[in-house]
């Protein structure tokens, strides 16, 4: 296997570059903050953006969990990947990374002032320092699954089209900018303006939203219905409606609706 890595301080634009770097050089699949990348797609691997704090996240970078070593490697082996680019901001940190996955000798490492600008370097720690903005160099649709309740948002690099460049900007849970929590009344008033909309129904009679350890939610709802009415359909219809509303109002990914029809009244 051939093992390149990428070098540069936090925040000077490492996970920006590294596509490009990867598709210099022919590389496969990349190494960034506890994730393995390929083609676009997450194979393996806990985001060291998703900890609750700044110590936990270097632990999750350098794979200090055994199950997170014994997961990122097997999905190498069932893979075949044959090339890999580790993001470090230290020639330390990507060799331990190598060491701890038992990956071999780099054969280059690549330093982000050899590849970016001053200029370029410095607003990339601007947007870090200042705004708190992280990228993670996969698509949207394919961090989203892991980042329940965070607000993401997608990038494509000027002059680009090949959608396999997007990347997706977010916010870490250990940005000094804080944190936010959205609590259950705020999707619960999603919830019963959304689904009021509806003619069919007569009254809203309870809302619950339960969250899992994923940060996903179940929403339990309980209405009365006009009849006559096809409960089926209109069942369907509300789920997609609060699925929709939810995740596009708060980043919330709705795991089910379960809809209880309490009573039926008279047009």
């Amino acid at each position: 296997m051939r093992i390149f890595a990428l070098v540069g301080k936090s925040g000077t634009g490492k996970s920006f570059r590294c596509l490009d770097i990867a598709r210099e050089n022919d590389i496969e699949a990349v190494i960034d903050d506890g994730l393995l990348i390929s083609h676009s797609r997450i194979i393996a691997g806990k985001s060291a953006k998703h900890e609750d704090n700044k110590i936990s996240s270097v632990k999750r970078a350098i794979f200090a969990d055994p199950s997170h070593v014994a997961e990122v490697k097997t999905a190498i082996s069932q893979n075949n990947i044959q090339s890999l680019l580790l993001l470090g901001t230290s020639d330390k940190m990507v060799k331990k990374i190598a060491d701890t996955l038992e990956l071999g000798e780099i054969e280059k490492i690549f330093y982000i002032e050899d590849i970016a600008t001053s200029e370029e370097i410095e607003l990339a720690a601007e947007m870090r320092n200042r705004f708190g903005k992280h990228i993670i160099p996969v698509p949207v649709f394919e961090v989203k699954k892991l980042f329940s309740g965070y607000f993401l948002s997608a990038f494509l690099p000027q002059g680009r089209r090949d959608r396999s460049m997007e990347k997706t900007i977010m916010r870490p849970t250990y940005s000094y900018l804080g944190d936010f929590r959205i609590s259950p009344k705020v999707i619960s008033d999603i919830c019963r303006y959304e689904i009021l909309k509806l003619e069919e129904i007569a009254e809203v009679l309870k809302i619950k939203s339960i969250p899992d350890a994923n940060g996903y939610i179940d929403i339990n709802i309980e209405v009365s219905l006009f009849f006559p009415c096809d409960i089926p359909a209109i069942s369907r219809k509300i789920q997609l409606t609060l699925g929709k509303a939810v995740e596009d109002s708060t980043s919330i990914i709705v795991n089910q609706v379960n809809i209880s029809v309490k009573s039926l009244k008279n047009v």
